[in-house]
């Protein structure tokens, strides 16, 4: 069953308690997964060197990891780089109050250079900016369920 969480209708996966609340589970799709260009596309290609995103999710933590919230009614079905840039635009916008030349190209350019210290080389241009389109989109895509805004 599909429901609107923001602009995107997602796929409800289940459902799970968490400290007490009930919360369906939405499967958000990456960027390979997603057809198109989300609704928010534009806005964010042509923001990325001066947008810095507001966290408008919340983050609740259950043993130890990080679980994402929307509209404190869904939990958030991630893949794992998708997750690791939302947390890394958690800790860097929300937690730590960055300088104001901190912009959401940042957040990416460091979620590349976490992609080549695992793969232990350096990535070729076109695949930096591959990534960098990749890691685009996702921005999009948590932009139009309100993660981010």
């Amino acid at each position: 069953m599909k429901v609107k969480v923001g602009n995107l209708d997602l796929e409800i996966v289940g459902e799970v308690e968490l400290n007490g609340k009930n919360y369906k589970v939405v499967e958000v799709p990456s960027a390979h997964e997603y057809k198109g260009f989300p609704p928010s596309w534009e806005t964010v290609k042509n923001s990325m060197l001066s947008w810095r995103p507001y966290f408008k999710g919340k983050m609740l933590e259950v043993e130890g990891k990080l679980i994402p919230i929307v509209n404190d009614e869904y939990v958030l079905y991630l893949d794992e780089e998708m997750y690791e840039l939302l947390v890394d635009i958690y800790y860097t916008f929300k937690v730590n109050k960055p300088s104001i030349e901190t912009n959401v190209s940042t957040v990416v350019t460091r979620q590349i250079e976490k992609i080549e210290e695992k793969l232990n080389r350096n990535l070729k241009p076109e695949e930096k900016t591959d990534l960098y389109l990749r890691y685009s989109i996702e921005l999009a895509i948590l932009k139009d369920i309100g993660m981010i805004v």
